[in-house]
């Protein structure tokens, strides 16, 4: 529901009870952030952190840490992500959540994936995965690895290690459970093929990805298209596909 209406009752009805009205302040900040009120959200998780410090609440407060450096990611305040990153981590360590920690190691091997600091997302990619190989035959562990695998095989490609890119990407094709992730990863793999100049394995890639229902992932579908049909010189079908992807970030800006 986009509506906060409800959400408000609620955190007006628990405001003297510590653990509820954090709970409260937190889905109040969820709804916010879906609402695009990026400073209502920050608010409003800070004020569940502020009602959650004195509890043993520590998954709750991880969840909290983690979601205010999603905020701050989006806004491109990374050492402000990485302090919240850091927190959450520690929270979910205390609440002896391992699956959280996994993906708070995620949230932080991006960040420095975008800062282009590869030494240290290999650290943190390598950590989650040894924690994943530690629960091994657990399925929401199980779920996890491939995304884990993407991020490393992105930052190998980037940094010419093209060899062991396309197997971590791979490998996370062959097993990511989310189909929406599986296209974002299919179209990675896909990218390197066409550098390489493999361009069937680049083509089943991004007709891979056409099976998308979101209409970003399928824009970003056509666009590789259009450059692989580019690439062998044929014109009319690389301009057919770049006014299918144009069309649909279009239709996707206009829902927005």
């Amino acid at each position: 529901m986009q509506s906060d209406s409800l959400i408000k009752i609620a955190v007006d009805y628990y405001k003297d009870d510590g653990v509820k009205a954090g709970k409260a302040l937190f889905y109040y900040g969820k709804v916010a952030a879906l609402q695009d009120n990026d400073t209502l959200a920050i608010q409003a998780y800070l004020s569940a952190l502020a009602k959650l410090e004195k509890t043993e609440e520590y998954k709750l407060q991880g969840f909290v840490h983690e979601y205010i450096g999603v905020l701050n990611t989006d806004r491109k305040l990374y050492k402000d992500a990485l302090d919240n990153y850091q927190s959450s981590a520690y929270c979910f360590q205390k609440a002896v959540d391992t699956l959280g920690v996994i993906y708070v190691y995620r949230d932080i091997a991006r960040i420095y994936y975008v800062e282009q600091q590869y030494d240290s997302v290999y650290n943190y990619i390598n950590r989650a995965l040894s924690l994943c190989e530690e629960k091994k035959g657990c399925i929401d562990f199980e779920r996890v690895t491939p995304s884990l695998l993407q991020v490393k095989g992105i930052a190998k490609r980037n940094e010419g290690d093209l060899e062991n890119a396309i197997i971590l990407l791979k490998t996370a094709v062959e097993t990511e459970q989310d189909r929406h992730s599986m296209h974002h990863c299919s179209m990675s793999l896909g990218n390197i093929y066409l550098n390489l100049n493999k361009l069937d394995e680049a083509g089943r890639c991004f007709a891979l990805a056409l099976n998308s229902e979101n209409p970003r992932t399928l824009a970003g579908a056509y666009h590789y298209l259009y450059l692989l049909e580019k690439k062998q010189k044929k014109y009319a079908m690389a301009l057919y596909f770049k006014e299918k992807s144009d069309s649909l970030l279009v239709i996707e800006r206009d829902t927005k």
